[in-house]
């Protein structure tokens, strides 16, 4: 099983005047990224990877300090990676009991790259909301079985 996250509310694009990819999480994001914590007790986690961003990075953050855990930079995961490539690490021996954070636009190319492979029953576009995540089990059967938990605290 897998974790596919969608980093945590970030503010507005528009109204953050730095370079995007270290624009921070908002107080909002703050609180989701400290609902992963309790969301996922339960679940054994071995790894966690981060697209390379701030605010990615930043939703991970609490989560790798409750379970002692580092945050790896991943560059499948930036906003403008092959959805390809990362299909592939997605099914590797790393990815069981791993955390991915991403990008929502690499979360609808992933899925549209998965359909177009004919897995079935993979997240419709735009179904992932920030702070939202996907449990992936891969084991269960032919095809993968999907579960979504969805931002706590909702926006």
């Amino acid at each position: 099983m897998l974790v596919l996250v969608r980093h945590s509310h970030a503010g507005e694009k528009k109204l953050w005047h730095g370079p995007d990819a270290e624009r921070p999480l908002s107080p909002l994001g703050h609180e989701q990224a400290h609902g992963f914590v309790a969301a996922l007790g339960g679940i054994e986690i071995a790894s966690l990877f981060s697209s390379p961003t701030t605010r990615c990075r930043q939703t991970l953050f609490p989560l790798a300090e409750a379970r002692g855990l580092p945050v790896h930079d991943h560059p499948l995961l930036a906003p403008d990676a092959s959805p390809d490539e990362l299909f592939a690490v997605l099914h590797g021996p790393d990815a069981d009991r791993a955390i991915f954070c991403t990008h929502g636009e690499i979360l609808n190319a992933l899925a549209e790259f998965a359909r177009s492979r004919g897995v079935p029953d993979v997240p419709p576009s735009g179904a992932t909301a920030k702070g939202g995540a996907w449990f992936v089990d891969c084991g269960a059967g032919p095809s993968p079985t999907l579960r979504y938990l969805a931002p706590i605290p909702a926006r």
